[in-house]
């Protein structure tokens, strides 16, 4: 479904990535945890080409996405084919990301009316749709200001499944939220991870990523330092610099 080979990512000398790859299948669900500045999120970023790579491919379904390397030169997709891709992979942030001007209907119809160019009746009828099953169906005339921290990223999480996405990308989602509010949240993933959706989800909710993940990912100064199944990875890492980061977490 997505694969990744060798990414490598630099902002000026600091060096994020050092050669990640990474292939995740249909329907699968991978959770990263590790430290901050590890490299998760800009991983994220880079599939859903929010920042573009250094060096590495990105395939989704089998095709090279956002360009080609030919001759050791990157050769850049058309924006429209870009666009394409983008909007076949869902992202959700750590800060909700919502037009305050708008309602939470409004922002959910926003990109499938202006960017897959649906009429609006269609959008409104989808996103209605949409907003009970995050369980926002009373909620569609409020404006972010007016809705809790979880109503506001289960809005964005509705927003993202307007595009009818293949995969959904979730940035530390639960971290702006009261913890009496992460459960919301959670549960609209874990119903996301029930009906097959394909994920990948940087956390720190290790009791999270225990229950929902196929696999865990453990990042540390921007590459993959051990990944398996969550019983493995979380209860019995085989590397030192796991253990050292589960026994802080853990801990706390």
């Amino acid at each position: 479904m997505i694969e990744l080979a060798d990414i490598h990512k630099s902002f000026g000398p600091l060096e994020v990535l050092r050669g990640v790859s990474l292939t995740v299948g249909a329907g699968e669900v991978i959770c990263i945890i590790g430290p901050s500045g590890s490299g998760k999120s800009t991983l994220l970023r880079c599939i859903n080409h929010l920042e573009v790579p250094n060096r590495g491919t990105i395939r989704v379904a089998g095709e090279a996405v956002y360009y080609d390397v030919v001759d050791g030169a990157r050769r850049p997709h058309a924006k429209r084919r870009i666009a394409d891709v983008r909007a076949k992979l869902g992202m959700v942030f750590q800060s909700f990301n919502l037009f305050p001007h708008l309602t939470a209907l409004e922002n959910i119809i926003e990109a499938p009316v202006h960017v897959r160019r649906m009429t609006k009746e269609a959008a409104t009828a989808k996103a209605l749709q949409l907003m009970r099953r995050v369980g926002l169906e009373d909620k569609a005339d409020y404006y972010p200001e007016e809705m809790s921290g979880g109503q506001q990223q289960r809005t964005a999480i509705a927003r993202a499944l307007a595009m009818d996405p293949t995969a959904m990308l979730f940035d530390e989602p639960t971290s702006a939220l009261d913890p009496e509010l992460v459960h919301e949240v959670l549960e609209v993933m874990r119903q996301l991870r029930d009906d097959g959706m394909t994920m990948i989800i940087v956390t720190h909710e290790m009791n999270f990523a225990r229950q929902v993940a196929n696999r865990v990912l453990f990042m540390d100064r921007g590459v993959i330092v051990e990944e398996d199944t969550p019983a493995n990875l979380l209860g019995s890492p085989r590397e030192p610099r796991t253990r050292a980061f589960l026994k802080n977490v853990l801990d706390r």
